[in-house]
């Protein structure tokens, strides 16, 4: 070998920090560098006049064509797909590595071929971690029960997921690379883009959905969406990337109009019924009061939160004791109706020693599965009616 290169030569290509191989056209080793030697594991004496094809290891069967590929890379070192292609090399100890490879060719006194080796496979394992990682979390968020919109910092839509396309009525195709504006109804659109600069300034990373309030996205067919947001910022090297989850509200906007209009109907039933009614909880403390219930009371009771039993049926009844026994039967029957049974009894108001008022009155639990979870008292006022 030292009649071929210089003295100088071989202590410059020692000097390399890369792994180095000169090779004959044939591909045998003429020489490796220190550094070669480092990687490999072989003395230098143990690979010269060997062919390359004993640390170069063939991939998936194929043989390797030494000459072919040290004649084609040797013509184009800089290739752009050098850049991505690696080769699997071998250690003394066995072990397989990666390894990105640039070839030269010399051609004087006689034609030669530098190879530089550089040990790519821990780059490479990342690389397969992220790239693994990248399809797990975009299988996930493809699948996501919420719309997700990734858009860069020129507000033009990067991710599209399969909800997303539902909610909107477009292919993620159609919409990559548009801008965000084609997702909302034209009034909105000059306000949002200050939105968005104004969140790129917040040093809060997220806002999260109900911090926003609702929103309104523009599906295709023209229909606005009621949605709720929740909007992440993520820089890469300082640009901005935002993801919006959007989750359409229509049937939960739909379910709390029917529910507000059938507690309307409820209190309007509940406040001008004829009867006394009373809802208690399991306790026999008081959950709501109807208008006829509060005119027998008697104006200015606080009853909600109050013991049933503990309510001013006999404001005038002077004897305690009386009063106590009395508070205690009513008591007792409620317990009775918490346990699932249900009563029917008369009752009388009595007011300066006097019945005021007599009363048909009656309890019934109201269950969820084998638990009573409320009661209902209901009176009706028979006091004008003849006795049985």
């Amino acid at each position: 070998m030292t009649e071929l290169l210089s003295g100088s030569t071989l202590v410059l290509l020692d000097a390399l920090p890369e792994a180095a191989l000169i090779l004959a056209p044939d591909g045998c080793i003429r020489y490796l560098n220190r550094a070669a030697t480092e990687l490999l594991g072989h003395e230098r004496s143990e690979l010269e006049g060997e062919p390359v094809s004993r640390i170069i290891v063939a991939q998936s069967g194929q043989r390797i064509d030494t000459v072919a590929w040290l004649t084609r890379w040797a013509e184009q070192p800089n290739a752009d797909q050098l850049r991505y292609l690696t080769l699997t090399g071998r250690t003394r100890s066995g072990q397989h590595l990666r390894l990105s490879v640039r070839v030269a060719r010399l051609d004087r006194p006689d034609r030669l071929y530098v190879v530089t080796m550089r040990d790519v496979t821990a780059e490479q394992r990342e690389h397969q971690d992220v790239k693994h990682a990248y399809l797990v979390v975009s299988r996930i968020l493809a699948i996501a029960d919420d719309a997700i919109v990734n858009v860069d910092h020129e507000q033009r839509i990067t991710f599209f997921n399969r909800k997303a396309e539902s909610l909107f009525g477009y292919r993620a195709e159609e919409v990559l690379g548009a801008s965000l504006d084609r997702l909302l109804p034209m009034r909105y659109r000059a306000a949002h883009s200050g939105h968005i600069a104004a969140f790129q300034r917040d040093k809060a990373p997220s806002r999260l959905m109900g911090e926003r309030g609702e929103v309104a996205g523009l599906a295709r067919s023209g229909e606005e969406i009621p949605l709720e947001a929740s909007i992440t910022k993520v820089f890469v090297e300082g640009i901005p990337t935002f993801s919006v989850h959007l989750r359409d509200i229509r049937a939960r906007k739909t379910a709390e109009r029917a529910r507000l209009e059938s507690e309307q109907r409820f209190r309007t039933v509940f406040d001008h019924a004829m009867e006394a009614i009373a809802l208690l909880d399991p306790e026999g403390r008081v959950l709501e009061l109807n208008d006829a219930t509060r005119a027998l009371l008697g104006a200015g009771v606080a009853a909600v939160g109050t013991s049933f039993w503990m309510l001013p049926w006999w404001p005038s009844l002077t004897d305690a004791r009386e009063r106590q026994n009395r508070q205690r039967a009513m008591q007792e029957t409620v317990e009775r109706c918490a346990a699932g049974q249900q009563i029917r009894m008369r009752g009388e108001l009595v007011d300066a020693a006097r019945v005021t008022h007599v009363i048909d009155f009656s309890l019934r639990p109201v269950r969820t599965g084998d638990r009573v979870v409320a009661i209902v008292a209901e009176g009706r006022d028979i006091t004008a009616l003849p006795a049985p």
